[in-house]
């Protein structure tokens, strides 16, 4: 009995040692674990109030929208998307002609640069239409949402973005509307 119970302290010494001294590793690099999880970290979210535009979309006459090769829907929000982001101002006052002005030209080229990038890659076979088709759907939706919101650090996060991919990685993935 004196034997078991010595050996018993002994087994509980020694695990709780070896507790105390994974403790004490710990908190000697302290600051070591603190970068480690400062450069693990996830790319900003971006958050933006969001509405339906269903209504803008049912108000436009369905034979001056064109097609798509994404579909209808996606012809219907890119016509809105121009109405909305492009208008026109005369070069000289009594001259018929005008200059066609952007809105939030960062975000815009953005769009315009997932559209060229999407339809190359269902072309090449890289993804399939319905998917490009979702991930312009969603470009469109966040186009329109932020297009009265405060968008500083967004247009700067877009224009970090050095590639097609990566600027749809960032509307699809990294942008939350909230309705």
């Amino acid at each position: 009995m004196k034997r078991g119970l010595q050996m018993l302290t002994i087994m509980l010494l020694l695990i709780s040692g070896k507790l105390i001294a994974q403790d004490a590793l710990v908190m000697a690099f302290r600051g070591d674990a603190k970068k480690t999880i400062s450069n693990s970290s996830s790319l900003p979210v971006f958050e933006f109030r969001a509405s339906l535009n269903d209504y803008d979309l049912n108000s436009d006459s369905k034979d001056i929208i064109g097609e798509h090769a994404f579909g209808q829907k996606i012809s219907e929000k890119l016509y809105l998307l121009e109405s909305k982001y492009t208008y026109e101002v005369p070069i000289v006052p009594g001259n018929p002609q005008t200059r066609t002005m952007i809105r939030k030209p960062v975000i815009y080229d953005a769009v315009k640069k997932i559209e060229r990038h999407l339809k190359k890659s269902v072309k090449k076979g890289e993804i399939s239409k319905e998917t490009a088709s979702n991930d312009f759907n969603k470009v469109l939706d966040i186009a329109f949402n932020v297009l009265t919101a405060e968008t500083e650090s967004f247009e700067k996060a877009i224009g970090e973005s050095n590639d097609a991919n990566s600027l749809t990685n960032l509307f699809t993935k990294r942008v939350i509307l909230v309705f």
